[in-house]
């Protein structure tokens, strides 16, 4: 989880409505009416079972990293539509499916024309795909199977939602140091987030993916011109989103990677990189060549390698008018080595120069320069994680030299002149 106080528990209040459509609060202690009145988030569970309200209580407190949460547990019609008619705000809404006294589906109905600001929540029978069809067209936000995977992944989210709602608290002094460590995070906090993300998104990403590929196989004509126009651009679209969250998950994973050292000759990653652009280089007339041959160092092989491949391709991608010609030259300064691939590009204005090291940015539109904005971010990490730097020397119309640094021990480099 993405969140500080991943490890601590939950504070979790549960307010049970009995089967004779009595709301009847549970017994609780002093420092539980505290948390009746300091909850960030109100769960309204319109349940079944008592069981599953025990399972998702607990697993609030363990999963929901730290979140102050109160769950009110209604299990029938009466109980359940005082509790949508009181004053109390409810952020999330869970409906199970099995409902006696009305169908889930009028349920969450109420609940939008109602709670418009709720995040809806649909609880199904496991590997029953026709219950997520047939809810896309409700008022419903997502939907999780009944089992404990999906009482997890209910527990996350409200994790996620007490962060943001506890981000844009009042209840703190701007210079409280609590309310900066909780609703400012860290590096480190910041990467988590960065990579639930990125993962988190993965499933809805493939689902809009597989029912764009239905449409394109069994309806297209049906679309017309102007439709599978439309189409086209969603599954561009689509396959390019795609591509960024791998890229962001990559990335998310670099932060906490020990580098796997070992001696690797940076003249085999030069020729593996100019190999694998081969056939696009012959069909532009470019060339690769090295001023001399470059050094032996202490790095991780696998990661070095992509920043390689970034490197040339990004020589590709951004090439001028003029055939397209990259020299890689390397210099030993003090107690790090320095590696540059120069090329006869477009060049890179000055104010981009640093901003193109960041997440998604990018130095030309995605439609003249296809990819991710990516690569440089990950160059960068990588080197980073190595103890190293990276920076660009660039003018419009003038080509770029992309330099990055290595530290390295005397007696861990072997240099052969050439």
């Amino acid at each position: 989880m993405p969140f500080k106080g991943l490890l601590e528990k939950a504070s979790v209040v549960s307010t049970s409505g009995s089967y004779d459509a009595r709301c009847v609060p549970l017994k609780t202690s002093s420092a539980d009416n505290k948390n009746y009145m300091d909850a960030n988030i109100n769960l309204l569970f319109v349940s079944t079972s008592v069981a599953d309200e025990l399972v998702l209580t607990s697993l609030l407190a363990e999963k929901a990293g730290g979140a102050n949460v109160r769950v009110f547990a209604v299990t029938s019609a009466k109980a359940f539509y005082d509790a949508l008619y009181s004053e109390t705000r409810y952020q999330i809404i869970v409906v199970d499916e099995r409902q006696r006294w009305s169908s889930w589906r009028d349920i969450t109905m109420a609940c939008a024309k109602n709670r418009p600001n709720a995040l809806q929540v649909l609880l199904v029978e496991p590997k029953r795909h026709d219950r997520l069809d047939s809810s896309l067209d409700a008022e419903v936000t997502t939907v999780y199977p009944r089992s404990s995977a999906g009482f997890v992944a209910l527990a996350r989210l409200v994790g996620k939602l007490d962060a943001q709602e506890r981000s844009f608290s009042l209840r703190h002094e701007p210079g409280d140091a609590e309310e900066t460590a909780v609703d400012e995070p860290n590096g480190e906090e910041r990467e988590r987030l960065v990579y639930a993300v990125s993962h988190d998104l993965q499933d809805p990403l493939q689902l809009a993916r597989r029912y764009a590929d239905i449409l394109n196989e069994d309806h297209l004509g049906e679309l017309g011109d102007s439709g599978s126009k439309v189409l086209g651009h969603l599954q561009f679209n689509l396959a390019r989103t795609q591509e960024m969250l791998d890229e962001l998950l990559d990335f998310s994973r670099l932060q906490n990677a020990e580098p796997d050292c070992q001696l690797v000759d940076f003249n085999d990653l030069l020729d593996e990189a100019v190999e694998l652009y081969k056939v696009t280089l012959d069909e532009i007339g470019g060339s690769v060549s090295r001023q001399h041959r470059l050094p032996t160092l202490m790095v991780d092989r696998r990661q070095f390698q992509r920043v390689f491949q970034n490197l040339i391709g990004n020589a590709i991608k951004f090439r001028s008018e003029r055939p397209l010609h990259v020299t890689a030259r390397a210099q030993r300064v003090r107690s790090e080595w320095r590696i540059g691939i120069k090329d006869n590009g477009i060049g890179i204005s000055d104010e981009d120069t640093k901003r193109i090291f960041g997440m998604f940015e990018r130095a030309g539109s995605v439609e003249d320069y296809p990819g991710t904005g990516m690569g440089l971010a990950i160059c960068k990490r990588i080197i980073h994680n190595h103890g190293g730097n990276i920076w660009v020397r660039s003018s419009l119309g003038s080509g770029s030299v992309f330099i990055f640094s290595v530290p390295q021990a005397e007696e861990a480099v072997d240099m052969t002149a050439g």
